[in-house]
């Protein structure tokens, strides 16, 4: 399968499962309501990473993106993520996420809530020197702090490490899986819920 009609298929499959569980909300009156109720949260965020190519270097990437989660849930919510890092690129070097998976929050009620999470999706990279693009299956651990502001403002704090599967992808180049990883910081705001 080439990488252009990889990517594509993941996007159509995030959009999928984002329009299915939105057809799964529903509402609920605060007098009625007792535990968990869903919420939608979207926000933006700034992501600086070690590029992981070439392999064991400093180059650093960073850019923004965007990113929702949905709960219906205490602890868990399903997160998607899109960013594209093209500051601080290396001779050209970009690389752009397209990520969905379940986060775990910890400490629910309180303002200061650690979270873990597992991501997977696509990542697409453009290697420096336009030595060649690639767009891999990626494996995304990550884990962090986010901080409740108000009812509707949150800030958040994390670590990614992305393992992309059968990297890189262009010629005379071994496959050993570039590791992409760093840091996030962002901002969201919650579009409807109580939790």
């Amino acid at each position: 399968m080439k990488p252009t009609t990889m990517m594509k298929r993941i996007k159509q499959g995030i959009a999928a499962l984002l329009f299915c569980t939105a057809l799964t909300m529903h509402a609920q009156s605060a007098a009625s309501g007792s535990g968990a109720t869903a919420s939608l949260w979207a926000g933006v965020d700034y992501t600086d990473f070690k590029a992981g190519f070439p392999v064991d270097s400093n180059y650093r990437l960073s850019g923004i993106g965007a990113f929702v989660s949905y709960s219906r849930d205490r602890h868990w919510s399903l997160d998607a993520h899109a960013r594209f890092l093209t500051m601080k690129s290396w001779n050209g070097e970009t690389e752009q996420d397209w990520l969905i998976g379940p986060r775990y929050s910890f400490l629910r009620g309180a303002k200061l809530r650690p979270y873990g999470s597992l991501l997977i999706g696509a990542v697409k990279m453009h290697y420096p020197f336009q030595i060649g693009d690639g767009t891999n299956f990626a494996l995304a651990p990550g884990g962090g702090l986010e901080y409740r502001r108000g009812e509707r403002w949150s800030l958040r704090a994390g670590y990614e490490y992305q393992t992309l599967l059968d990297s890189p992808r262009f010629t005379n180049e071994t496959h050993y899986g570039i590791k992409p990883n760093g840091f996030t910081a962002g901002v969201a705001y919650k579009i409807f819920g109580r939790k």
